[in-house]
């Protein structure tokens, strides 16, 4: 397993890094423009010449515009949900529909080495890559409070925030790579797990910003991650870690079923 772990490591390390450079990077200019700015005048002239709905956006996102509130929003930017969704859904679907495609498991498996211990290393590594570039993310935004004279979040907040942001990309892991146990194309795979993180980010928004359609609310993984509430508030329920937690379990026991009883390729 461990020899699996390693290839995926040298096979993937340059994506990795990147993403983990940007987000790194991410954090530290945001912090520098939040520190250069007089954020209540600037946002309260944006809000008055914006339109309904980014008003709206704002209003909900960054209430009050606190320097806080701003720090908060940066984990809820697409920017962040980019970086690390794209390790999610490219891992997934490169774990078994990804791999036989280009016929690599059929060798891989040919050796002394059980599909338990196959997909128990391709979840093992997705989980550490996805953490390693949490915390780059994390580290730059502290170096970028300190640096620029930011009050920093407290560690527990920030070790709060990354758990909740980890299991929400789990949540999409393991859902793209249910769809690549029962496919044959990685990009196919992926593309669909595009489309259901896209819904997800969407439906998060439309329900939050139209009452009529707070109903759909629950049916968002990203309803069950709040950064403003971790960090600004210091709150992070049971309920949220519970149901995205359930959910990734239940998807990645359903992928690994199919993937021991499914021919390859």
């Amino acid at each position: 397993m461990l020899n699996i772990i390693r290839r995926l490591a040298l096979r993937h390390r340059s994506f990795l890094l990147a993403c983990g450079a940007l987000l790194f990077v991410f954090q530290v200019v945001v912090a520098a423009i939040i520190a250069s700015l007089d954020l209540s005048r600037t946002l309260e002239g944006f809000l008055v010449f914006a339109p309904p709905a980014i008003r709206a956006i704002i209003e909900q996102t960054i209430p009050g515009g606190s320097t806080a509130g701003i720090l908060a929003f940066t984990w809820n930017h697409p920017v962040t949900h980019a970086l690390i969704t794209a390790i999610a859904i490219t891992f997934g679907a490169r774990a078994i529909a990804g791999e036989i495609e280009n016929g690599a498991i059929e060798l891989i498996l040919a050796q002394p080495l059980s599909r338990m211990n196959y997909f128990a290393a391709q979840v093992l590594f997705a989980l550490m890559s996805m953490a390693f570039v949490i915390f780059v993310g994390l580290l730059g935004a502290v170096i970028g409070e300190h640096a620029f004279g930011l009050e920093p979040f407290a560690l527990e907040r920030l070790l709060r925030l990354s758990g909740n942001l980890l299991l929400l990309q789990m949540s999409f892991y393991s859902l793209t790579l249910v769809c690549s146990a029962f496919g044959r194309e990685g990009g196919r795979v992926a593309v669909l797990g595009v489309l259901i993180a896209i819904v997800s980010y969407l439906d998060n928004v439309i329900a939050t910003l139209w009452n009529k359609a707070a109903f759909m609310k629950p049916y968002s993984f990203h309803t069950y991650y709040d950064p403003r509430e971790i960090l600004v508030n210091g709150n992070l329920g049971t309920w949220p870690l519970a149901v995205l937690g359930v959910f990734t379990l239940a998807a990645i026991g359903v992928a690994f079923a199919r993937f021991l009883t499914r021919d390859l390729p």
